[in-house]
Order: structure tokens, then C-alpha cells, then sequence
């Protein structure tokens, strides 16, 4: 996963934004970094020691390769989920090349609309044409982790053509300040361009990785933190670190949980996250898991509780990009969720799905995460809300997996994360002979 960085163009906006927030937690002094060399049976991301000598040889060395940090988990199961095995023989189709995506939304008509993290759409049909850049969609002004970022599909979208998109710019070429915003739209009925752009909510303290529709309507927006440590994911009045909910058209839903604190952000509706790629909901229970990214290591599948403090930077199984521990190490308080499953070392989720298709039937119930740093499409067995086993697929390809849909078709799409000549890809069944 990416490395912070000192951000002048979002650190100033962020000091502004919070510069009146008090916040009761506060990380003491770190100590001197400590060291966690792998051991002998080593499966780094791989899951298997030899399968990670393999993936070493045909990859090169992955970038977590030294980080044996393995702490405790709180209950059996939460880490190191057995090998699942292999159900579904599949074959892999390149459709495009594209440039560098993020999101990934399947039309109604099995075409595909992605959003460019530089900025702007591209629709992409089933025979791999890709578009010109979309009319009307929101400029990009250069700032640091300024992007466009997901793109989602009203649940009308085929009567309504709406969809909704999250992106972080500035207000000019020549402002400092870095703003996130969530906004709508409607598709043109020729494809071409985006109608009655409307700003839905924005803010310096919102980062929209994801956005989510509810079964009730409203939209579940992950907004992140990249600091290793605190405090804002702790603190009720600030955006970062938080999933956020709001109406279609940017109202707050009168049922938020944070609603009887007068000082807190209206729109939170869980706290304690570092950077969610990764939602969506089950579609039996519907209820909203997520994929989280941890600085270095214990990156979170999480089941979301509205108003649940999921503990990041008090609690985490993960250290912070420089290695040093996240406030000693601490995994577990008394008040705040754990996560349902971790990874270490990090594979860095890019996304979650839940499968319902047929096209695939080995894989239908499965739950999938895209790899980022870990160069994987996970696809995890679920028994009763926990993780039951787990299998690694594509990292022969040797490439940052981003996000991944279900067509209308029932076939699976990945979109790559590379800078240049990056892939949307289709999992089909293998052909038999």
C-alpha cells in the first residue's frame, strides 16, 4: 500500500479544517523500532512458503517480503485462514488497456464505466472499445492525493440513469487547499458526457475512497486518513478516517447514530478506520463489510455497526509505514470492534465484492478483495461471518489488482493499478478441450 507522505496542499486545508477539534487521545513518543525478520516457513503474501518461493522467482521479491510481524489474533480464525480450494477452473480475457482506473461500475448492458485516477470516465464495451473521456465530469486540479476516485450506480440507474462519484481537487490551479467532494449525475442517453452534476457533500476533511448504496436508499461513503497515526479517526467532528452516510441528495438520514452528540459530524456513521478501498454489502444480510488499509500490515476485513469505533490508531494489528509500532502494539480495547478477519503481511485491499453470479458457480457466495501491494484477487469462504478458508488467485500476473465487479453477464471484472497500460480484465469459465 502506499507510503505517506508530507502533503503541503492537503496538510494546510486539514490544519484548518481541525484546527478548533479537541481530541482525547494522543500517541506517545515512539520507541525505538523493532524488528520482525520472517522465519524459515515464510508465506509472505503468497499463503503458502512455497508458493511464495515461486511467486518470488516469477515476480521479483514483494515489497512486504521482510515484514515477518505476525501478533496474536483475539479469537481462532481472524488470520490465516486455511487454503480453500481450487472450485472454479477459470481463464483470464484481457478487454482494455486503459489508463490508470480506480472505479469500476458495470452498466446494465455488460459495458463498463471507470473512473481515471488523473481524472476524468471512460465507458469500455464488451468487445474492449474504449471511450473518449466523458463531457461534464469534474476537473482534476493537481494537489497532492487529489484523484477521482469510486463511481457507483444508483440502484434505478436503468429507469433514472444516475450515478454517484467521489474525487479530491482543489478550488483552483492556484489554491493550496485539497477538497473532497461527493457528488451525482446522470448518464446522457448517448453515453457521452454526465448531466445535472450536483455536489452532495464536500469538505477538506473527506478523502471518498468508496461509494456504497444501503438497501434503505441512503449512500455509505469510506472516507480516509493516510497518517499512521491519530488522532482524527477518533474525533467525532472530523470526516477522515470515518464511514460516512447521507442521502441521495446530501441530506442527513434522521436515523444517523451520531445524531444526539451536538458536537459531532452529522454525517458519521462508524469511526476508527485508516483507508477503506473496499465496500459493499451483503446481499443476503445486507449488511456493509469493508476492506481496510493499515499502514504496514494488518490490513482489515471489517462487519460495519452503526456508530462502532473500529479503533484505528488506538488499537491495530498492523505498525506504521515506517515500522515502528501503532501505539505499542495495542490490538484490543474494550469498546471497539475487532476486525472479523486481518492480513499480515499486507496485501493492501483495493476493493470487496460479494459473488452472486452463476457463470462461475465454484466461486458463487464467495467474497473477493482486490490486492494491491499483495498483487492477488483474494477470494475468501465465509461460514457463519467469519472467514472459513481463503485461495489467492492472478498473482501470476504479477500486477496490482484494484477493483472488481460482477457483470450482468455473471462473470467476474478486475481492473489493474498500473501507472501505465493498466487492464480491465474478465474472468471467465475455462474452456473445456
Amino acid at each position: 500500500m502506499s507510503k505517506s507522505k508530507t502533503s503541503t496542499a492537503v496538510g494546510l486545508a486539514l490544519a484548518f479544517a481541525l484546527s478548533n477539534v479537541t481530541v482525547a487521545w494522543s500517541q506517545a513518543a515512539a520507541p525505538a523500532k523493532p524488528s520482525f525478520p520472517p522465519g524459515p516457513d515464510y508465506a509472505g503474501v503468497a499463503g503458502s512458503a512455497a508458493e511464495n518461493v515461486r511467486i518470488t522467482a516469477l515476480c521479483g521479491k514483494n515489497r512486504n517480503a521482510a515484514d515477518g510481524y505476525a501478533p496474536p489474533p483475539a479469537f481462532a480464525g481472524q488470520t490465516r485462514a486455511p487454503k480453500a480450494q481450487a472450485r472454479q477452473p477459470f481463464d483470464v480475457e484481457v478487454v482494455a488497456r486503459i489508463d490508470r482506473p480506480w472505479g469500476l461500475a458495470m452498466l446494465p448492458d455488460g459495458r463498463a464505466l471507470v473512473t481515471l485516477r488523473a481524472g476524468g470516465m471512460r465507458i469500455i464495451d464488451k468487445a474492449g472499445v474504449v471511450s473518449e473521456l466523458l463531457a461534464n465530469v469534474p476537473a482534476i486540479q493537481n494537489a497532492r492525493l487529489a484523484a477521482m476516485y469510486d463511481v457507483s450506480l444508483d440502484r434505478d440507474f436503468a429507469r433514472n440513469r444516475t450515478l454517484y462519484f467521489g474525487y479530491v481537487t482543489r478550488a483552483s490551479a492556484t489554491d493550496a487547499a485539497a477538497i473532497g467532494r461527493i457528488a451525482s449525475a446522470k448518464l446522457s442517453a448517448d453515453s457521452k458526457g454526465l448531466e445535472d452534476v450536483k455536489t452532495l457533500r464536500e469538505g477538506p476533511d473527506i478523502l471518498p475512497r468508496r461509494i456504497v448504496q444501503a438497501p434503505d436508499g441512503t449512500l455509505l461513503i469510506p472516507s480516509a486518513v493516510i497518517d499512521s497515526g491519530g488522532p482524527n479517526p477518533q474525533s467525532l467532528q472530523s470526516q477522515l478516517g470515518k464511514i460516512l452516510r447521507i442521502n441521495t441528495d446530501g441530506s442527513i438520514p434522521k436515523n444517523n447514530p451520531f445524531l444526539k452528540d451536538k458536537t459531532a459530524n452529522p454525517a458519521l456513521y462508524a469511526l476508527g478506520f485508516r483507508d477503506v478501498h473496499g465496500a459493499a454489502f451483503d446481499p443476503k444480510t445486507g449488511k456493509l463489510w469493508v476492506a481496510e488499509n493499515t499502514p504496514m500490515g494488518g490490513d482489515e476485513l471489517d462487519l460495519i455497526k452503526p456508530g462502532g469505533n473500529y479503533g484505528f490508531p488506538v488499537i491495530s494489528y498492523g505498525r506504521e509505514n515506517g515500522g515502528g509500532m501503532i501505539n505499542g502494539g495495542k490490538s484490543a480495547q474494550a469498546g471497539m470492534e475487532q476486525p472479523v478477519y486481518y492480513w499480515n503481511p499486507s496485501i493492501a485491499p483495493g476493493s470487496l465484492m460479494f459473488y452472486t453470479g452463476k457463470a462461475l458457480p465454484g466461486w458463487t457466495g464467495s467474497v473477493f478483495v482486490g490486492g494491491l501491494s499483495g498483487e492477488q484477487l483474494v477470494r475468501l469462504e465465509m461460514k457463519n461471518g467469519k472467514v472459513a478458508a481463503e485461495e489467492k488467485l492472478l498473482m501470476d500476473r504479477c500486477v496490482r489488482m484494484k477493483s472488481v465487479a460482477q457483470g450482468p453477464d455473471g462473470l467476474i471484472y478486475v481492473t489493474t493499478d498500473e501507472p501505465k497500460d493498466a487492464e480491465l480484465l474478465r474472468l471467465v469459465p475455462k474452456t473445456k478441450g
